[in-house]
């Protein structure tokens, strides 16, 4: 076979090394399996202080607010806490009048943080500054949190009404998106308690490997005892620990000839008839389980427990190049 062996044909060993398929994909030298994606940010951790999500009034007038908020949310047992992912929700922009959807907000992908504030509250002008300067400003420059994706500032007024005051206030801090949240119908998903400002913070980036699409990754009522004097330093490490989404190979980035499935087997005219179920794992009924990548001009890396990482393609295959081996083997690949 030595019009296959010139070393100058095979890609280097470290191309494996970097596949985007190991951010996200473990393989077993025993087994080869899916895992899910570990989100290394602890909610303990980085909640701050605990949510207010109990009602604790044994008078009558708490019991009749308790019957509000329960017929106001039928569809929620309780506030968001982190870890949830976040249903759609309607807003007015409090601008144009016009409707607009948490989900159109956050369509780019990328980091949303929520701050829901009232023209005469002080814990809000003092945390409006703060986020101005320490989140606004701060990405605005960085062109994105410190992987490069977009963090978008979405203020939410809670005071309807003293229009003048609210437009001081928003011009005052630099507040770019704001909606209306004047009933507090999306400020009570997240805290039933009083006092504002409240903050959120929302992976909007899909198929990202650090939190799921929708997930609130932090939330903090920063009022009275709770007020922290930066709160953009508690929000920043949540802020960049998103990292951009990876794409989902598909089998035809792999294999691009493989016909339809036939009860779940497709055929790749080289390739033979795999089961692409579990895809980048394919089972081949000579390979068995491996892990399959594409290579330039139509080679495909592949990984099986019982070989390693191998390397083949059209005008080659059954013969593939083993670099455990550091040399090309033929059927049955011993």
């Amino acid at each position: 076979m030595n019009h296959l062996s010139p070393r100058s044909l095979l890609p280097p060993l470290e191309y494996h090394l970097s596949l985007t398929g190991f951010r996200k994909y473990h393989l077993s030298l025993t087994k080869l399996s899916r895992t899910v994606p570990i989100n290394y940010l602890s909610p303990t951790a980085l909640t701050g202080a605990s949510r207010t999500s109990r009602i604790n009034y044994l008078s009558l007038p708490g019991l009749l607010l308790a019957c509000a908020l329960l017929a106001a949310f039928p569809a929620r047992a309780g506030a968001y806490v982190v870890g949830d992912t976040l249903d759609d929700f309607t807003f007015t922009d409090y601008r144009t009048g016009e409707e607009v959807s948490l989900y159109e907000l956050g369509e780019g992908g990328g980091v949303l943080v929520l701050e829901w504030f009232a023209w005469w509250c002080p814990f809000c002008a003092r945390a409006a500054g703060n986020v101005e300067t320490g989140i606004v400003q701060y990405y605005g420059a960085k062109g994105g949190n410190k992987h490069g994706l977009p963090v978008r500032h979405i203020a939410l007024n809670v005071q309807g009404g003293a229009r003048d005051q609210s437009d001081t206030f928003i011009a005052t801090y630099g507040m770019g998106t704001v909606l209306e949240d004047y009933d507090r119908a999306y400020f009570y998903q997240f805290n039933y308690g009083g006092g504002q400002p409240l903050f959120a913070i929302i992976n909007a980036e899909p198929d990202s490997p650090s939190a799921g699409r929708w997930e609130l990754l932090y939330t903090r009522l920063n009022y009275a005892g709770n007020e922290a004097p930066d709160i953009s330093a508690l929000m920043r490490p949540v802020i960049d620990s998103i990292m951009p989404g990876v794409v989902p190979p598909m089998v035809e980035d792999v294999f691009p000839m493989a016909g339809t499935a036939v009860e779940g087997w497709r055929r790749s005219p080289w390739f033979g008839w795999f089961q692409p179920d579990g895809f980048p794992i394919v089972y081949h009924p000579r390979l068995g389980f491996a892990w399959a990548e594409a290579g330039a001009e139509g080679h495909v890396y592949l990984y099986s427990p019982e070989l390693g990482w191998i390397w083949t393609g059209p005008e080659m295959f059954p013969i593939v190049y083993s670099y455990r081996e550091g040399a090309w083997l033929i059927p049955p690949w011993e």
